[in-house]
């Protein structure tokens, strides 16, 4: 068992080089015997699972809405979807993020497949992640992401704001002492007219 998923991790390295060529790094990562793809907008999870003594699945999962309100019409608009769908399915996390995914064997794994498959789950995870949105709220995997990469810098402009509320205040000083100025010379000019008329 151990031998068949070794084996077709190489395979799977090797194809992916041969399909992303010298892009590779900054297409792939390899995490703890996992691949994650870039692949446009998208982000495929590729992971090689048991399945029998001599064979495995090659499974390409990619995250599609996180945070989305899971009822009875997401529920059954992701149905209809994978009845409809040729290749993969949509499914529920632990914490109720919708993923795409579909699986191939890897003991025969075969170069054009594996490229569909990767190319197919991308595709429909980005052609779809705004209709359930739209039906279900939550945010775009890349879009959580960016949110929770963004959590720690958030915290920086912060320190900032006293230097920025000193800047409105001499501002509003500034603009006291010119009312101030015009104010007595509007005086004069209204005594001015008057004399002359009397």
């Amino acid at each position: 068992m151990a031998n068949i998923i070794a084996v077709t991790r190489r395979n799977v390295k090797a194809y992916l080089k041969e399909i992303y060529g010298r892009n590779y790094r900054n297409n792939v990562q390899e995490i703890d015997g996992a691949f994650v793809v870039h692949q446009g907008s998208a982000t495929v999870n590729i992971s090689i699972k048991p399945l029998s003594k001599n064979d495995c699945l090659v499974n390409a999962m990619a995250y599609v809405v996180q945070g989305a309100k899971i009822g009875p019409k997401i529920l059954s608009q992701l149905m209809r979807w994978n009845a409809s769908n040729p290749i993969g399915a949509y499914g529920l996390l632990f914490d109720d993020t919708i993923v795409f995914s579909h699986s191939i064997a890897g003991a025969n794994l075969d170069l054009n497949e594996f490229r569909h498959t990767i190319r197919t789950v991308a595709f429909v995870a980005d052609e779809t992640d705004d209709d359930i949105r739209a039906i279900a709220g939550g945010f775009r995997a890349v879009d959580a992401q960016g949110l929770m990469a963004d959590d720690t810098p958030a915290k920086k402009p912060a320190a900032k704001k006293p230097a920025a509320k000193k800047a409105p205040a001499k501002k509003t000083a500034a603009k006291k002492t010119t009312v101030r100025k015009s104010a007595p010379k509007k005086a004069a000019a209204k005594k001015v007219p008057a004399r002359k008329k009397k």
